[in-house]
């Protein structure tokens, strides 16, 4: 291998209603996003193999990608993914230290466990941990998955470690510990991460499918899907009462206009404030944890960039700077290969965080 040449693999994602997969490549202008790909998967998909194997065939039938080796995210559901905290007794070893507190919360045997650690910060003899672990059945289950795709899985991890990584990469070395909120359609990622580590984590069971959901019931829409994202995109948060209602994304701010954004705000709103309340239990965990935990800014990953004034509203309501990141806007295509194969509604996040997962030892 040429020194210095990095090598990348394929990241894919995948949950319950579709894969996404993304691969970068090391050029003398830098990092370089190779292509997206998405498949929507039926609702069955994780249950059956044998759909399973046919999706990840797809991946490597598209010929948009070099290779077979793969860095995969590990469904949540298949993982217990907790905390520990714990003292160093004497020149106990850090590693053997944190499968003990770890055996203690797994719901099943020692034996039957593989177990990871995405986040060790040390003070003092002091550990704070993220352990990740999975029954050795399920990786068992995957690795043969893989396989028969034609598939090589060199690193299997899940969806923090890939959300902090492409945080890194896009906004490096701020230092400050900053809540990372990725919004999907059916959940969402918090966590707080700093230069050194994951602080803390929660996955939600909030997305802005139930948004659409409810403009779609409300104002009784026909065209459910165009209608519900359109509005949602177009008017948003923008509506506030006792307020001057701003100019909505390409309208002017007629009547109809601020009646508009009146009636979504209406609708939306106390949806959206159950996202607000978990991010304030996210940042009270946190606090309680490290009485002097000071936070910086959040950062808004995913489908949020699809609300409206979403990280207006988060900054009204939490205090803290909040900014939508648009990673694609932020990523460099080679020519002729961009990222038309995301429809709107579908996050690449997770993916593009796995594909910047580096090789060294390839």
């Amino acid at each position: 291998m040429l020194q210095g040449v990095k090598i990348y693999p394929i990241g894919i994602d995948i949950d319950a209603s579709c894969l996404t997969a993304a691969q970068f490549r090391k050029t003398r202008r830098g990092i370089q996003l190779r292509r997206l790909f998405y498949q929507p998967l039926p609702a069955t998909t994780l249950e059956d193999d044998a759909l399973l194997t046919h999706a990840l065939k797809s991946v490597v039938a598209s010929g948009f990608f070099k290779g077979s080796r793969v860095a995969v995210n590990l469904p949540f559901r298949d993982l217990s993914v907790f905390p520990v905290h714990f003292q160093l007794v004497g020149e106990e070893d850090p590693e053997e230290a944190i499968v003990r507190e770890a055996l203690k919360f797994l719901p099943y045997p020692a034996e039957e466990a593989i177990i990871d650690y995405p986040s060790l910060m040390m003070k003092s003899g002091t550990c704070d941990v993220t352990v990740v672990a999975v029954r050795r059945r399920v990786m068992a289950r995957w690795l043969a998955i893989l396989q028969s795709a034609g598939l090589t899985a060199e690193v299997m991890e899940f969806n923090v470690s890939s959300l902090v990584r492409l945080h890194r990469t896009l906004f490096p070395g701020d230092g400050q510990s900053d809540l990372l909120c990725h919004i999907g359609r059916t959940q969402t990622l918090l966590s707080v991460a700093t230069g050194e580590g994951i602080l803390c984590l929660a996955e939600i069971s909030w997305g802005l499918q139930s948004l659409w959901n409810k403009i779609e019931t409300q104002l009784e829409l026909s065209d459910a899907a165009g209608s519900a994202i359109n509005l949602l995109k177009t008017y948003g948060l923008a509506y506030r009462e006792g307020e001057a209602v701003p100019p909505c994304a390409g309208e002017e701010n007629t009547p109809d206009a601020r009646d508009m954004c009146r009636v979504i705000f209406q609708i939306i709103a106390p949806a959206v404030d159950e996202l607000v309340y978990e991010v304030h239990k996210t940042i009270g965990y946190l606090r309680s944890l490290q009485n002097d935990a000071v936070l910086g800014k959040v950062y808004l990953y995913g489908l949020a960039g699809l609300i409206y004034h979403l990280d207006r509203y988060l900054e009204k309501y939490i205090g803290l700077p909040a900014q939508n990141v648009d990673v694609l806007a932020n990523m460099m295509h080679i020519s002729g290969h961009g990222p038309s194969d995301i429809p709107e509604g579908v996050s690449p996040v997770p993916a593009l965080g796995l594909a910047m997962r580096e090789l060294p030892w390839l």
